[in-house]
């Protein structure tokens, strides 16, 4: 567990969602650690290992990640990084993308992205809200137009514990007079980085430029707080690549994920299966 001066020191060199404590811990269950400049997660004997160092200069993940496997003996295991140095029958399941940014203060904005942001000036109100039945809808009609992982449909369904939990989030809404028509999740408790996390369209009520609007409320709080940056988190796909580059967000790092199970196979159950 991080006493209160790592956690500090955390998240004042935060960069990537991963480096939050309490999103990461709302979303899998497990406590936050921090060695030599590593930040890793570990519950019910598995392990969460980000490889990405807090600071520069930093000793490479490979031997914090042995250190940390041989202090807790992990059964399995999730680690991200820029590369995955395991050899190839350690994992499986590798996921690439890149993380995008959007650096602070925001550059003259395209005439197509302020045209959708006056229009839905004209019809809705930005707000902080608290989460609630309105949000909670629209995050389970979204689960059911897109196919997930069940581990992303875990992380949406823990959202609200996140927002309970951390002292930096905040959730962003605009609403068409009452009606709730978008919202989203930003994550301000770094020094010099905000974090945009998660974004969600009513599928009743829509109103174009609604995620712009959202999107430039987040930027106006970031920079008035003096974030020199904004973590976009990954490109995903092609279109919410398109989302983040037209606000002039840019791909700043790769990110790979593999998931390694270390559990011993039962050789007579397997044989079974043959």
């Amino acid at each position: 567990m991080l006493s209160d001066q790592e956690r500090q020191w955390v998240y004042r060199h935060a960069y990537l969602p991963e480096h939050l404590p309490d999103y990461v811990a709302a979303v899998s269950g497990a406590e936050p650690f921090l060695h030599l400049n590593y930040l890793y997660f570990w519950g019910k004997k598995h392990l969460i290992f980000n490889g990405y160092p807090l600071v520069p200069d930093s000793d490479p993940p490979a031997p914090i990640y042995n250190y940390v496997c041989e202090h807790h003996q992990p059964l399995t295991a999730a680690v991200i990084a820029p590369r995955i140095w395991l050899p190839k029958e350690q994992w499986e399941h590798q996921e690439d993308d890149r993380y995008y940014r959007l650096d602070l203060p925001l550059a003259a904005m395209d005439a197509p992205v302020a045209y959708m942001l006056r229009r839905a000036r004209r019809e809705l109100n930005v707000m902080h809200g608290r989460f609630g039945k309105e949000h909670k809808k629209i995050i389970k009609a979204f689960l059911a137009r897109h196919r997930f992982s069940r581990r992303q449909k875990y992380i949406f369904k823990h959202i609200v514990q996140y927002l309970k939990d951390s002292d930096s989030a905040v959730l962003l809404e605009a609403r068409k007079e009452k009606d709730l028509a978008s919202f989203s999740i930003v994550d301000m408790g770094s020094l010099n980085n905000a974090f945009y996390l998660f974004s969600f369209r009513s599928g009743k009520l829509n109103v174009p430029g609604a995620s712009d609007l959202l999107f430039q409320t987040m930027v106006d709080q970031a920079q008035a707080q003096g974030k020199r940056a904004i973590n976009l988190g990954l490109g995903v796909n092609a279109g919410i690549r398109r989302f983040k580059e037209k606000w002039g967000g840019v791909p700043f790092l790769d990110y790979c994920s593999v998931q390694v199970d270390n559990r011993e196979v039962d050789i007579g159950r397997l044989a079974k299966k043959l």
